[in-house]
């Protein structure tokens, strides 16, 4: 909570600096993306933890062998969700019958490990965790990556998991943007201990890395960047679905849709 005052604190200065060297244009986008961002804290903070308590009904496994997708995230899933209709976009890929997105500003990498203790069920078939940025900004310990990592990993029950990896402005803090490389390198190394891992290169993906698809805090994402970030993770998982999915079928099941944990306010329009 803490962290989420900070921010949204910071956001309101970013949205009542005076104009200079900015048009209009971008002010309105920052704005809109801060009370996007600021609602979801908010409503995080009260609603979210009582609907991550009960874990979706279980769903068939389809023919294709395929049956749940997990996806855990933080702000940035928030985001990419809300302004890139992620959840939409992978249900239309039609290789998992059941999409769950479990996101919530302000999330650690290390709350993972209990969200999966509480969120995978006997039909869930593949993992998404989109964590470690919020991580990189309040862990100095150069020991820190590689152990949250692996405590993460050791609740997938073998699963196969698609690690996103981090990613801050090149504008930005340069002692966070050092913790983003070591953590990066720390999860290419976790592909020996994990064979199942693999990971979404959000960090060499994602260009241009200029403050254009940043926000001020150097960690958010304007529109454009989330609408980026939404058609790279799609991608991702169109290839990663076929690496884990039964190519001897050709029969694709109806897609159905679970709710998310986060709720962005209904007034806030991208």
């Amino acid at each position: 909570m803490v962290e989420s005052a900070k921010y949204v604190r910071k956001c309101l200065r970013i949205t009542s600096q005076p104009c200079h060297n900015r048009t209009v244009s971008n002010l309105l986008s920052r704005t809109k993306i801060c009370q996007v961002l600021v609602g979801a804290l908010c409503v995080s903070a009260f609603v979210a933890p009582q609907l991550s308590q009960a874990a979706p009904p279980p769903v068939s496994i389809s023919p294709n062998g395929q049956g749940r997708l997990l996806i855990i995230g933080d702000s940035l899933s928030v985001g990419t969700d809300y302004f890139g209709k992620l959840q939409t976009r992978i249900e239309r890929l039609a290789i998992w019958p059941s999409v769950f997105i479990d996101d919530k500003s302000g999330r650690k990498a290390s709350l993972a490990a209990p969200i999966l203790e509480k969120q995978l069920t006997k039909d869930t078939t593949a993992i998404v965790i989109a964590l470690g940025t919020n991580d990189m900004i309040s862990r100095t310990e150069s020991w820190y990556p590689q152990y949250v990592i692996d405590l993460v990993m050791a609740k997938t029950k073998n699963l196969p998991v698609l690690w996103v990896n981090t990613e801050f402005s090149a504008l930005g803090r340069r002692d966070w943007i050092s913790r983003s490389v070591r953590f990066n390198r720390a999860l290419v190394k976790a592909q020996a201990r994990w064979p199942q891992l693999r990971i979404a290169d959000w960090n060499t993906s994602f260009t241009p890395k200029a403050a254009s698809r940043f926000i001020a805090d150097g960690v958010h994402l304007t529109v454009s960047g989330y609408k980026t970030r939404a058609t790279f993770t799609v991608n991702a998982l169109r290839t990663y679905g076929m690496q884990v999915v039964d190519a001897s079928t050709t029969t694709t099941s109806t897609t159905t849709t679970s709710t998310s944990t986060s709720t962005v306010p209904s007034t806030t329009t991208p």
